[in-house]
């Protein structure tokens, strides 16, 4: 069986080398990648008898020069030397002597990326979810990352989209992770996106991370079009109100010009001199203010104590953690790293500040239990699953016991809330039609009034 000399990087960024029996290098690199291995260079070492030409059997042939020297026996032994055979970090093979360069890595300019990104830049959610579930699909079934990126740019029919993905087929191609190139498009892929393939990549599972981010994405399509179900029978009240009064007052002045016709706030002029900034303040503030991490910090730190829904907002940070930390748990990525992932993961920015520390105390000596109820980011329930889970050697899937649970209360409470949202709405618009009802009988009254005192 053929023999292969490697160069890898461990999970906790060290490096590593050795050798590795394998029927091929596909095989080799394989069986590096379940050790936990990220595989930088690998080839054939010398072997005594085994002058194979070819790198495992697989692929081209490779090119060698074989020379003839006397062992000490005085037996004749055939020398082949084999060039390395580079390999990315998914385990493809690179042409020997290429030299890739691929995209640019270094950050966009913040013009670009917080402020007309957000505006022009984004991608529908739907686009997003297919493209995560097509990718996992595709990885799962065995297809090299390289032309699953490159299928689905092809099918791309945003243009903005498709050059995204070429660049992540590029970056892939020059033997980077897919989050590198991810990381560049902040106003097309979350942070929440981002941090969830990064688990996939660190923890060797990425088909499955790329599926869970496509359940996420499908998530927060479900909870919108909620909003847009429980809020249109009001939004469409408020339209058709402005719509009559508009056409009562045309019809009102064609007939008796100069006669007073309806009223109401929102088709008074004066009253869209504030309105109108304010909503572009609001649109402004939802995608470029939130796009700003200190702002986005605020922001969640203050949704986290309004009742109810700040619960709600905790329970889908602290089940996106405990599903991200249990699959690096259990993949054998280091504690403290696992806890930085896992932490990115939750998808808020105000608890997970509140939880990075955690990691700095591990490496210290503390314990794992101990150690997260001093961030204060997390409920006693789940400090006393986690406990149960580390006293029994069942942490990760204790963890994904947690996520499960909070995942479900999270989705039926946030239904709630979107149902209270929208009897909050058609509450607000009634109240908005009944005073201009109201307006309009007692000036109806009133004229009445200064009619009869008139004669």
């Amino acid at each position: 069986m053929p023999t292969f000399e490697y160069q890898a990087q461990r999970t906790d960024g060290s490096a590593t080398s050795g050798i590795v029996f394998a029927a091929g290098l596909d095989a080799a690199i394989q069986e590096l990648s379940q050790r936990g291995l990220a595989v930088s260079s690998i080839q054939q070492a010398r072997s005594l008898g085994d002058p194979l030409s070819t790198a495992g059997g697989s692929g081209p042939a490779a090119p060698h020069a074989a020379t003839m020297s006397p062992s000490p026996e005085g037996v004749s032994e055939q020398h082949v030397s084999i060039p390395a055979y580079q390999a990315n970090v998914y385990g493809e093979q690179v042409v020997p002597g290429s030299t890739v360069t691929g995209p640019p890595t270094e950050q966009r300019s913040y013009m670009a990326t917080s402020v007309a990104g957000p505006l022009v830049g984004k991608v529908a959610l739907s686009v997003l979810s297919f493209f995560f579930s097509q990718l996992s699909t595709m990885l799962n079934a065995g297809v090299p990352y390289v032309q699953a990126l490159d299928t689905l740019a092809k099918q791309q029919r945003d243009p903005r989209f498709k050059k995204v993905v070429t660049e992540l087929r590029d970056h892939v191609q020059a033997g980077r992770p897919i989050s590198v190139g991810m990381q560049r498009y902040p106003e097309v892929f979350s942070p929440i996106m981002m941090s969830i393939v990064r688990v996939g990549e660190e923890g060797g599972f990425l088909d499955s991370a790329l599926k869970q981010t496509s359940e996420y994405i499908d998530q927060e399509i479900s909870l919108r079009n909620l909003y847009r179900r429980v809020t249109f029978y009001p939004k469409l009240q408020l339209g058709l109100s402005i719509i009559i009064i508009l056409a009562t007052n045309a019809i009102l002045a064609a007939i008796k010009p100069g006669a007073k016709g309806l009223s109401s706030p929102l088709t008074n002029a004066s009253t869209w001199f504030w309105l109108a900034p304010l909503i572009v303040f609001i649109f402004l503030f939802l995608r470029v203010g939130l796009a700003n991490f200190r702002i986005r910090y605020l922001w969640d730190a203050v949704i986290s104590y309004i009742p109810y829904v700040g619960k709600t907002m905790r329970m889908l940070a602290m089940a996106k953690f405990g599903r991200s930390f249990g699959a690096l748990y259990r993949s054998g990525v280091p504690m403290t790293k696992s806890i930085k992932l896992a932490a990115d993961s939750c998808g808020n920015e105000y608890l997970r500040a509140l939880i990075l520390p955690a990691s700095t105390r591990i490496e210290s000596g503390a314990g794992i239990t101990e150690t997260l109820v001093t961030t204060g980011a997390f409920n006693p329930i789940v400090i006393d699953m986690m406990r149960t889970g580390e006293t029994t050697g069942n942490l990760d899937g204790m963890l994904h016991k947690v996520a499960d649970y909070y995942e479900e209360d999270s989705k039926v409470r946030a239904v709630q809330m979107g149902h209270v949202f929208g009897v909050f709405i058609f509450l607000c618009v009634a109240i908005y039609i009944g005073f201009i009802v109201v307006s309009f009988y007692s000036g109806m009254a009133s004229g009445y009034v200064d009619q009869v005192n008139g004669t």
